[in-house]
C-alpha cells in the first residue's frame, strides 16, 4: 500500500477515534446539563411518544390562575382513555430520601443534604385547580411527577391511587399499568370536549 494512502488511512481512523472518545467523555455532562436547565423539553419527547403511540391528547406547558388570582403551572397534560393525567417535571442531580406524606424530602446533592418540599403534594394542589377550574371530578385525574433516570431514591409504594412518581424510563409502563385498569372508558366527545377546553384556559402565550 503506498505511504500516501496509509497516510490518509491513519489519519481517518485517528480523527475516528478520536471523536468517538470526545463523544463518550462528553456525553454525560452535556445529557446532564440539558435535562437540569432545558427539563420540559427533554421529557416532552418521551411524554409527546406516549401520547402517539396510544393516540392521546397531549397539552403542554398549561398555566392558569385560581380564583384568588394565584398562578399555577403544569408541564403537561395528557389525556388517556381512561385518566387525565397532570405531569410535573423535576430533575434532581443526586438522591432523594422521600415519602409520599411527607411534606418535605431530603435532597442529597454534592454530599450536602437540603430540605425540598415534596413535590407530588405540590401537584396534587394543581390537579385540585384543574378539576375545579374544568368541572372534571378530581377522581378522574392523576398525578405523576417525572425524574430523570439516574436520580437515585430511596423505594417506597404510593399509598394513593391516583398520584404517583416515576423516571423517564418507568413512564411509559406506569401509564400503560394505569389505562389497563378495570376502570369504564371515557366518553370519547368528553375526552375532545376536554383536549379544547384545556386548550382554551391555557394562559401560556399570554405572557409572550
Amino acid at each position: 500500500m503506498p505511504y500516501n494512502v496509509e497516510l490518509t488511512l491513519f489519519i481517518v481512523l485517528a480523527s475516528v477515534a478520536g471523536l468517538a472518545f470526545l463523544f463518550w467523555f462528553l456525553y454525560g455532562p452535556i445529557k446532564r446539563f440539558l435535562y437540569a436547565h432545558y427539563t420540559v423539553r427533554m421529557y416532552y419527547k418521551r411524554v409527546y411518544r406516549v401520547a402517539l403511540d396510544n393516540d392521546f391528547y397531549l397539552i403542554n406547558e398549561f398555566t392558569n390562575r385560581t380564583a384568588e388570582l394565584e398562578e399555577f403551572h403544569i408541564d403537561h397534560i395528557l389525556i388517556g382513555n381512561k385518566f387525565f393525567y397532570c405531569i410535573r417535571d423535576r430533575y434532581y442531580d443526586g438522591a432523594i430520601a422521600a415519602k409520599e406524606d411527607n411534606p418535605s424530602w431530603i435532597f442529597f446533592h454534592k454530599e450536602k443534604g437540603e430540605y425540598i418540599t415534596n413535590p407530588m403534594e405540590l401537584n396534587k394542589l394543581r390537579v385540585q385547580r384543574l378539576s375545579l377550574m374544568s368541572g372534571i371530578d378530581e377522581k378522574l385525574f392523576v398525578s405523576i411527577v417525572l425524574i430523570n433516570d439516574d436520580c437515585f431514591l430511596t423505594p417506597f409504594q404510593p399509598k394513593s391511587g391516583n398520584s404517583f412518581l416515576s423516571s423517564l424510563k418507568d413512564f411509559p409502563k406506569l401509564i400503560e399499568e394505569l389505562e389497563a385498569r378495570e376502570e369504564d372508558p371515557l366518553n370519547p366527545w368528553d375526552i375532545a370536549v376536554a383536549a379544547r377546553d384545556f386548550s382554551e384556559f391555557n394562559r401560556r402565550d399570554e405572557k409572550k
